[in-house]
């Protein structure tokens, strides 16, 4: 199910993001979708599948955006070291 959702937006707003009126609605899709993947809300795979992205297109995506989580960094850092120990 998905919900419908209808903003009034200023012509000011609009000329400052440089689009289109018509273009909008996926804007403010992706931008919904990437402060729900910063909070952690959503994952990666499902930034995928709510704008219909394989992997490689949604690295790109939120990669773009720099919709990086906040302890992202820590969490790499933790699976390399962890990765490591493995291997040794």
């Amino acid at each position: 199910m998905a919900a419908t959702v209808e903003i009034s937006v200023p012509d000011t707003l609009i000329k400052a993001l440089g689009g289109q009126p018509e273009e909008l609605p996926r804007q403010s899709l992706e931008a919904l979708i990437v402060q729900a993947y910063r909070k952690g809300q959503i994952t990666h795979a499902q930034v995928g599948e709510l704008l219909g992205l394989d992997r490689c297109g949604t690295d790109g995506f939120l990669k773009n955006a720099q919709a990086f989580r906040p302890h992202e960094n820590e969490e790499f850092s933790s699976d390399i070291e962890r990765l490591r120990e493995i291997s040794k």
